[in-house]
């Protein structure tokens, strides 16, 4: 279990761009053996959400939420040989980044989820162009795919895309997730047959639950 003083102490290194700390703490919680899950909620989600806020606000600057992300990036790598420990079924999902979309880390922690619940991940990163997706989908022809929208300029190519998903496969279940639509309720999915929007962890976690 991750303690408040853990996470705490956490935060305040990947707020002071200390990766040898953050590194050590992580490290200390691997050896330990600390369920993976909690480490990805309740430090790396947690802490990233804390420092997204934190910028809105005017308390952290755009290169102080960079710096974390790069961290946090590398940290994600740290952990990754346990998540390849697990074993994995036949579902098979594909996780991208919409169309000038540049922040991947929130897509890349979801694609790593997957692999920690037994799905086989397709990870293709930021700024996946629209055809790419497409070409993709048809060839790996995945149980899900999950698409990451971060900017709200990049809605309308979020709306595009899934509007191409369904008219070339009208049965692909997809879901989506990111801080364009986290509380935006002018934004609606319901148009869309088997789209759903996922926003945390652990949402996800029981929606991989229920579909696998």
């Amino acid at each position: 279990m991750i303690t408040d003083a853990v996470y705490y102490h956490y935060l305040s290194a990947l707020l002071e761009g200390k990766k040898a700390e953050c590194v050590k703490i992580i490290a200390n919680l691997l050896e330990k053996n600390e369920d993976v899950k909690e480490i990805y909620t309740k430090l790396f989600q947690k802490s990233m959400y804390r420092i997204g806020y934190l910028w809105e606000h005017n308390r952290a600057s755009v290169a102080n939420e960079h710096r974390a992300t790069k961290i946090t990036e590398s940290l994600l790598n740290l952990v990754y040989p346990k998540i390849l420990d697990v074993e994995k079924s036949s579902k098979k999902v594909i996780i991208t980044c919409i169309d000038k979309e540049f922040h991947e880390l929130g897509a890349r922690m979801v694609s790593d989820y997957f692999e920690l619940m037994g799905w086989n991940s397709v990870f293709l990163g930021a700024n996946t162009p629209q055809n790419e997706i497409l070409n993709i989908i048809k060839e790996e022809k995945p149980d899900l795919v999950g698409i990451s929208n971060n900017f709200y300029i990049n809605v309308a190519r979020l709306l595009k895309l899934l509007e191409k998903i369904k008219e070339e496969f009208p049965i692909q279940k997809v879901i989506v997730g990111g801080q364009a639509l986290n509380g935006n309720s002018n934004i609606s999915l319901n148009k869309f047959k088997g789209v759903t929007f996922i926003h945390d962890l652990d949402e996800l976690e029981d929606y991989i639950r229920k579909h696998s």
